[in-house]
């Protein structure tokens, strides 16, 4: 591509070239002819086969050092060619690196001079970079500059540069990253390097901790308990309400044990219910023993317990109220007692690390989001008797979608039993069940990504025909 120099003769004043980055993927040089006092190259985008600036030497203002473009004095560095490999140094003297100026390289390392000031947004997006170190002096880094570089293998600051967040929301956003749950794929050192700074670290410690367990970050998961401050921990301390037959209810805990055995009794009185909100938010409890004896878990009772990955209930309980392990995100094993008539709304709702659920014959009713985004339970068998599917109760569970097919996009095909006796599913919300995109060259195309074993004539039968959703007769 040659930008004519006739095409800005008459220009006056200052001005730039905005180079549109549509249809450029071809482009492999670019020649900036003596006129032009700058170009905008953030629009250059999506020029990915780039692989040499040209600049005119009689140019005034811009100029080209072994294929990349500088302003004149050489103090701003404006791209950097995408196709560039190996390892490049940024030479001294360079104070900014100007906005996407290495976006989607394939270089494994940029060394940059201690005289470097500033970064622009999205400076490095996409590449393929493997080490970077940020000089000593360099004050600020905005974070959109490295969080977008899954390659990266080393990543260190030699100094204090302070990160700029762009999330209102950053301990959010910080722990579903750590856990690979974020749109944002950042590389495991490059978010250590974060937590080494990150403003009230002890505060939200724990919840990086549960985090760096479910995306397994082992090395992020050594730095956060090792340096974590020595604590005594001591037993635990219940609160109960007393009921009108005698026995207790568990109002709440207060304590830090990451193993809990609920007595059988407390104060004389037998221990006969864990109430609402009981262990809500407790971000220290790992496993959870429910005794013999207790029927019924109020609702919320352990919402939120972020560390949460087992727990024991026992058969004598009967009702377990909605949302009781909801958001509990590490939780892997759950028990259901045979008793329970139904799958409270929300029961397990967000419980992606869940990976095996047994759902007893007796459950007659699964209501709505019961089992929402249980994204690792891969596989259930639904009991004969069952007669209510609820809104969203499946959505996006593992057993909607099989594994991503190898040398293939998208996924393969689960299927998935409805019992003829279930006479009702409710379709509200966005259906039971989610959607994937179809394949690659169709992407926008959404499908069910399972394949329902229904009864022919049930309710099940008209709903999959209904939803285009493959099914079989048996």
């Amino acid at each position: 591509m040659v930008i004519p120099e006739e095409l800005f003769a008459k220009a006056e004043g200052k001005f730039t070239a905005a180079i549109s980055a549509e249809n450029s993927n071809e482009i492999e040089s670019i020649f900036i002819p003596q006129n032009i006092p700058d170009v905008w190259l953030g629009t250059l985008y999506g020029a990915k086969s780039l692989k040499k600036i040209t600049v005119d030497p009689q140019n005034q203002y811009l100029k080209d050092v072994d294929g990349v473009l500088y302003t004149k004095d050489g103090k701003n560095l404006m791209k950097a060619p995408c196709q560039m490999t190996g390892t490049y140094v940024v030479p001294e003297g360079v104070e900014e690196i100007e906005l996407s100026a290495f976006a989607y390289s394939h270089l494994d390392e940029v060394i940059l001079p201690e005289s470097l000031k500033e970064i622009g947004n999205y400076g490095f997006q996409h590449s393929e970079l493997k080490k970077v170190t940020i000089p000593k002096n360099f004050p600020e880094l905005e974070d959109n500059v490295f969080c977008d570089c899954p390659n990266l293998e080393e990543f260190s600051f030699l100094g204090e540069t302070k990160i700029q967040y762009g999330y209102t929301d950053m301990t959010s956003e910080m722990e579903q990253r750590i856990a690979g749950e974020s749109f944002a794929r950042p590389a495991e050192c490059y978010l250590l390097a974060c937590l080494k700074t990150y403003p009230n670290l002890e505060k939200y410690r724990r919840k990086f901790i549960a985090a760096a367990k479910r995306g397994k970050r082992e090395k992020i998961l050594e730095y956060l308990l090792s340096t974590a401050p020595e604590r005594k921990v001591e037993k635990g301390t219940f609160e109960i309400n007393a009921l009108e037959d005698g026995s207790a209810e568990i109002k709440s805990y207060q304590g830090e044990e990451s193993v809990i055995e609920i007595p059988k009794e407390i104060d004389g009185k037998p221990i006969t219910s864990i109430g609402v909100g009981a262990f809500e938010g407790n971000e220290f409890v790992e496993k959870v023993m429910v005794p013999e004896g207790v029927t019924s878990i109020q609702k919320n009772a352990f919402y939120g317990c972020i560390s949460l990955e087992e727990v024991v209930l026992p058969e004598s309980c009967t009702a377990i109220g909605a949302s009781v392990f909801e958001d509990c995100k590490a939780l892997k094993k759950a028990n259901l007692p045979k008793g329970i008539p139904v799958l409270a709304r929300k029961v397990l709702k967000n419980c992606i690390s869940l990976e095996n659920l047994e759902i007893p014959d007796g459950v007659v009713k699964i209501e709505d989001q019961a089992l929402y985004y249980c994204e690792s339970l891969s596989d259930i068998t639904l009991p004969e008797g069952l007669t209510y599917l609820g809104k969203e109760c499946f959505y996006a569970c593992g057993f909607n979608y099989g594994p991503e097919l190898e040398g293939e996009w998208g996924y393969s095909k689960r299927k998935l039993s409805i019992p003829g006796s279930v006479t009702q599913i409710d379709d509200g919300g966005n259906g039971i069940f989610a959607q994937y995109p179809k394949a690659q060259e169709l992407f926008g195309v959404f499908e069910y990504k399972l394949i329902l074993q229904v009864k022919k004539g049930s309710i099940a039968h008209r709903y999959a025909a209904k939803k285009k959703i493959r099914f079989e007769l048996v």
